[in-house]
């Protein structure tokens, strides 16, 4: 994964266009702003690994552009969970629950993914309470999307 300046960011992701991913949609750009101000933000390549099986995360990623998959279990058994799209984040209910990943994580392809830490995610309340109420029903919703999109799919 090769890391990535907020002003590379901003040369190729308008507000708006985040604004256009359900995980930012009614957030205010100040808000945003102070989030990419605060994140790690990623270029990755297939092959890279956001999330290991049984890794205990310390963030959850939100991606931005180009797809990753979810494994249950190790990316070698192929079992894929679920294919993440842009909008959509992976390792958040693992944070939440203070539960291990449970699978790998990998892009499928180039991707950019922000890397959302738990001391930075802990410290939005303070900095907007509103607004942070906001991101989280954004990413409840986009946990409910996946656990129907699972459930179709069985």
């Amino acid at each position: 994964m090769e890391p990535l300046t907020k002003a590379q960011f901003d040369q190729q992701y308008t507000f708006e266009h985040l604004r256009e991913l359900s995980v930012f949609g009614a957030l205010t750009q100040d808000f945003v702003e102070h989030l990419l101000d605060q994140c790690e933000i990623y270029r990755t390549e297939p092959g890279d690994l956001l999330f290991r099986d049984s890794q205990s995360p310390n963030g959850f990623y939100i991606q931005i552009e180009g797809d990753s998959t979810l494994y249950c279990g190790p990316q070698l058994k192929n079992q894929i969970v679920n294919v993440l799209r842009p909008g959509e984040c992976v390792g958040f209910i693992s944070m939440l629950s203070m539960n291990p990943v449970i699978g790998d994580v990998t892009p499928t392809v180039g991707s950019v993914v922000l890397h959302i830490r738990n001391p930075l995610f802990a410290s939005l309340p303070e900095i907007d309470g509103e607004q942070s109420f906001i991101l989280l029903m954004n990413l409840t919703r986009n946990i409910c999307r996946a656990y129907i999109k699972h459930a179709i799919q069985e």
